[in-house]
């Protein structure tokens, strides 16, 4: 997640729709938090600085929800704030997230990934592990949408370029931590009925 007081916008950090380029691309203009070595020696101490520090002060991690931003912040700093995110295709995204794992041999879940039989056995894994939902990000446990915008992976560039005429901020959007995948195919052709039918269920 970046936030910024300044220029009034927070962005959700959905994993594998962008969000490493945008944040790339927002940097210079989120917060500075100056003393991030003070706050990770309270932490340690037993004071967490999320719940006590100053808005200027806070640290969030990389996919941090929309609801824990909300109950971070004060009530009117966090209407204040634009927050949007993006969102992907689920059928594509979980394709993107197979090859991730399979192509990153020092995350933590590669053997999980690559000792499963078949990207159907992935799925499943997935579903049943319930961590990749896309709107539990961006909603709170009632279901009710947090934040102000909801843009597209599909339409990236220019989705982003938009958002950054209305926060006015003249960012440049790079391109990083792409998941090299040669023998990748349509993500359709990953699916059968049965499971491309389980996903849009979860």
């Amino acid at each position: 997640m970046l936030v910024s007081h300044k220029h009034r916008f927070a962005f959700v950090h959905v994993p594998k729709t962008g969000g490493c380029s945008i944040s790339q691309a927002l940097q210079p203009y989120g917060d500075r938090v100056m003393r991030f070595w003070m706050n990770r020696w309270l932490d340690r101490v037993g004071i967490h600085v999320n719940h006590y520090a100053p808005p200027e002060m806070k640290r969030f991690r990389l996919h941090t929800p929309a609801d824990t931003l909300r109950r971070q912040l004060p009530a009117d700093d966090f209407a204040r704030l634009f927050k949007f995110a993006f969102v992907r295709n689920p059928w594509d995204l979980l394709v993107s997230y197979f090859h991730y794992l399979v192509s990153s041999p020092r995350h933590h879940r590669r053997a999980r990934a690559t000792g499963l039989a078949s990207f159907e056995g992935y799925v499943d894994y997935e579903l049943r592990r319930d961590k990749i939902s896309q709107s539990r990000m961006l909603c709170d446990r009632h279901g009710r949408l947090l934040v102000d915008h909801v843009a597209r992976f599909e339409s990236l560039h220019e989705d982003f370029d938009r958002i950054c005429g209305w926060l006015g901020v003249p960012a440049t959007l790079p391109h990083v931590n792409r998941t090299v995948a040669h023998d990748r195919r349509d993500y359709r052709t990953y699916y059968t009925r049965r499971l491309a039918a389980r996903v849009a269920e979860h």
